[in-house]
């Protein structure tokens, strides 16, 4: 799987990277990780469609994040985006979830366990998906 860590802070980003080699030893999953700073280069990436997933922290885009999430659709609609909200308040949850993200945590509940199991439903959906689109092909 190709994860995105898509954050403006340095100390987030540490901490994203710390939990995923832990949330790494919970499950058996191969990840790639890259990491952008801002808009531009997060949606460059999209263009691209070099990621499966997008671990995407609220302070990249702050209260125009359920539009960032719109804009990542319209130029990779297979994009499967993980959002890392404020604690509050919690009209944000039903925001990014109506701008189509598969998944949303306050980024202060952010833990190994929780990472873990994002990721593997994530890997469990893009290996159906696959075989989805394998079966749909030979039904042609």
């Amino acid at each position: 799987m190709r994860l995105l860590l898509a954050t403006p802070d340095s100390e987030m980003l540490g901490l994203m990277r710390s939990l995923l080699a832990a949330a790494l030893e919970l499950v058996p999953l191969e990840v790639s990780a890259e990491a952008v700073a801002d808009q531009e280069a997060l949606l460059r990436r999209a263009r691209l469609h070099s990621d499966d997933v997008i671990l995407l922290d609220w302070r990249l885009a702050g209260g125009a994040s359920p539009e960032l999430v719109r804009a990542i659709f319209a130029v990779d609609p297979r994009a499967r985006v993980v959002a890392l909200l404020p604690d509050r308040p919690r009209q944000y949850r039903q925001r990014i979830w109506d701008a189509g993200a598969c998944s949303s945590i306050p980024a202060e509940r952010l833990d190994q366990e929780w990472l873990s199991s994002a990721l593997c439903i994530m890997s469990r959906a893009i290996a159906r998906e696959a075989q989805a689109a394998g079966t749909a092909r030979d039904a042609w």
